[in-house]
């Protein structure tokens, strides 16, 4: 099991298609998984802590595999603690908290389509990228969509409802904040499996104490119900995602992995359905499709 990045090999094989399938599938079932696993007696901050301890050591397990051992610098360090807060800390925790608020099937959405919508909006307030027409028009068939998907839920909300939606504009906020930073600061002396055990180590490191200060050893759970299963299934989704993309990152590229963006769109819709028996509008397939529009203009203008 390799998971160091080289030069990307962009030669057509078959089982790339699969392969990016899977990705975009184990993308939408994550967030699904979050959604189940609010369901447990961790609480939040509880779900959050345990999985980062359990994905930390699967990492150490690999590293050790892969003989990559490394000592980490102050600038690892800096780089692991601002990375695993934007990518995993706040992401994770909005859709915790605003998990019996939303559908799965909109978290899914909404995340997917305004992370890129923010990216966009960052890069070009901080002078690195342009706002063109294509980007634009990108960005207004995005917000469209989620526009369009949201509108059911919106239609006569209270105020309370309204501040849940906004408390979950944080997952895709700190997502585009993590991409940008991430782009920019990623540190070329380390492997792809060093970076992600040390995000990982970090985001337990910084949410375990807090978790053991507030509840103990008693807020581990007694018996294992459909959340405590739901945390256990997210790990190992989450372990397998990470080494599709690096592994689709390395041989087939970048462009060709940012298309699992498209199938975790429909993914996290058909998961919330089948998994909890969720219902939507037809309206909300149009407004994937317009979400999905606006994701290919944007990664088309990647390619050009």
């Amino acid at each position: 099991m390799e998971w160091s990045l080289g030069k990307a090999r962009t030669g057509d094989t078959w089982w790339h298609g699969p392969l990016l399938f899977a990705l975009g599938a184990a993308w939408g079932l994550q967030l699904t998984l979050l959604k189940i696993s609010a369901g447990s007696s961790l609480g939040e901050l509880g779900i959050l802590s345990l999985s980062m301890v359990l994905l930390s050591l699967i990492y150490l397990a690999v590293l050790a595999a892969n003989k990559a051992w490394f000592r980490p610098t102050r600038r690892h360090l800096k780089f692991f603690v601002v990375s695993s807060t934007f990518g995993t800390i706040l992401p994770m925790g909005g859709v915790l908290l605003i998990a019996d608020h939303l559908s799965a099937g909109l978290i899914v959405l909404v995340s997917e389509a305004l992370t890129p919508v923010f990216t966009v909006l960052i890069a070009f307030l901080l002078g690195t990228e342009l706002l063109s027409a294509r980007r634009l028009t990108a960005v207004a068939l995005a917000l469209a969509g989620v526009g369009l998907a949201l509108w059911p839920a919106l239609a006569g909300t209270s105020r309370d409802q309204l501040d849940w939606l906004l408390i979950f504009a944080v997952v895709p906020l700190a997502y585009a904040i993590d991409c940008i930073y991430v782009a920019g600061c990623w540190p070329q002396d380390l492997r792809a499996i060093q970076v992600v055990t040390g995000e990982a180590i970090a985001a337990a490191a910084m949410t375990l104490p807090f978790w053991l200060l507030l509840e103990g050893t008693s807020g581990l759970p007694t018996t294992m119900g459909p959340g405590e299963w739901a945390i256990l299934a997210f790990v190992a989704v989450s372990f397998i995602e990470v080494y599709l993309y690096f592994y689709l990152l390395k041989t087939a590229g970048a462009l060709f992995v940012s298309y699992g963006c498209f199938v975790s769109l429909f993914a996290g819709v058909l998961w919330g359905m089948s998994l909890l028996g969720e219902t939507h509008p037809q309206s909300l397939w149009l407004a994937v499709a317009l979400v999905c529009l606006g994701l290919y203009l944007i990664t088309a203008r990647r390619s050009a």
